[in-house]
């Protein structure tokens, strides 16, 4: 009795192992992952160069999807650019590593074509309505497969045939559509080039900087360009709207500030460049000494009159070799006498260059006397100066 009673235990726990086996496997089977590429319906291959494609596998939340291009969502947005390119997926289970697909598809192409562009006439730059708006541009497909294309340019003013662009700016993108008889379109883009323009150096004589004590300034520009001629100019002075066409044309300014020249030049097919410059009319402030020091060190060995930016103290010290605007770039015309103790000249000088060294004077003060004539007005200068360290 103990014995049957034993075995049939044992066939119950035999069968239970084998009940519980089967769930196992019906369970695995019916959870299989589905993972076959799928395309549009509407799509239909050979697609066309460019063509934008969605491709996609069934979604599940519980699914983790890595795509060859790197993707790690079900859907995926890819650009066909060659032909029999290969994307795949693997898909699996969260919940069971062993739960497993992997996919694959394989996308034909038609063959791209070339289009090259010819521009047959440039323009001029500026772009004006007149001269700088007929660039014209020939596109054409170049292909060995194809026979037919259709040409369809976008934004352009006036089309004499399908392939061909007129009234074009300079400098400026302009794209046209073409399509071969499998309807495939493709895009390209040209930007038209203009004549090319001489390159100008504007000069202004004495420099950026006048004074409106003398407030005169002669206007010149140098053509850096040797193979490009300049056929025609003209100088325009904005302060006050008055024009020249002298090759150096002088302007003298009645107020101080900063103005703005214009010089426009022409090159032989027509094209009109405009260069741009400034000067600056400032007031006269004298900076004048009342020591120098010279022993021949560099520093303050001249009696130099220079211009007071800051209104700061008369003796400062200044290396030799800086530069410094001279009396005659501040007034028309300058004097200047220099007297000792007693009344007697020892030293005097028109349109003084900032070059008296003391000469041979003993340390002392002297007392200075500057004339100046100026475009607004006439002044005078005077005071006291004191030669210190000089040695002799």
């Amino acid at each position: 009795m103990t014995n049957r009673t034993g075995k049939t235990k044992i066939n119950i726990a035999t069968c239970l192992i084998v009940l519980f086996a089967l769930m196992i496997f019906a369970k695995s089977a019916s959870s299989q992952i589905n993972c076959e590429i799928q395309l549009d319906e509407n799509v239909t291959m050979p697609v066309c160069y460019g063509t934008e494609l969605v491709l996609s596998v069934e979604f599940n939340p519980d699914y983790e999807y890595e795509w060859s291009t790197g993707d790690t969502e079900n859907i995926i947005l890819v650009e066909i650019l060659e032909d029999n390119v290969q994307y795949s997926v693997d898909v699996r289970n969260k919940n069971n590593p062993n739960d497993f697909c992997h996919s694959s598809i394989t996308i034909r192409m038609y063959e791209p074509f070339e289009i090259e562009f010819e521009q047959t006439q440039l323009t001029c730059s500026d772009n004006n309505a007149e001269n700088g708006q007929n660039a014209i541009v020939v596109a054409t497909a170049k292909s060995d497969i194809y026979n037919s294309f259709t040409y369809q340019w976008q934004n352009v003013p006036y089309c004499p045939n399908p392939n061909t662009a007129m009234g074009l700016m300079a400098w400026r993108e302009y794209e046209i559509l073409v399509t071969n008889e499998n309807g495939c379109v493709q895009t390209g883009t040209f930007m038209p080039v203009a004549y090319p323009n001489p390159k100008i150096e504007i000069s202004k004589d004495p420099g950026d900087t006048i004074y409106i004590q003398n407030p005169f300034a002669t206007f010149s520009f140098e053509n850096m360009t040797d193979s490009i001629e300049v056929t025609n100019f003209f100088w325009e002075f904005l302060d006050d709207n008055t024009t020249s066409t002298v090759e150096e044309p002088r302007k003298a300014y009645s107020q101080e500030g900063e103005f703005e020249i214009s010089l426009t030049v022409t090159n032989p097919q027509g094209c009109d460049t405009a260069y741009l410059t400034s000067i600056q009319v400032l007031p006269v402030k004298l900076k004048i000494p009342n020591i120098f020091t010279p022993n021949g060190d560099g520093i303050n060995d001249y009696f130099i009159i220079g211009y007071d930016e800051s209104g700061g103290s008369n003796n400062e010290k200044r290396l030799e070799y800086e530069p410094y605007t001279t009396l005659n770039e501040y007034y028309m015309r300058t004097k200047l006498v220099i007297f000792n103790r007693w009344g007697r000249i020892v030293y005097q000088s028109n349109d003084y260059k900032n070059d008296w060294d003391g000469g041979n004077l003993p340390d002392g003060t002297y007392f200075y006397v500057i004339e100046c004539v100026g475009a607004q007005s006439n002044q005078r200068y005077q005071g006291s100066v004191s030669i210190f360290a000089s040695g002799r």
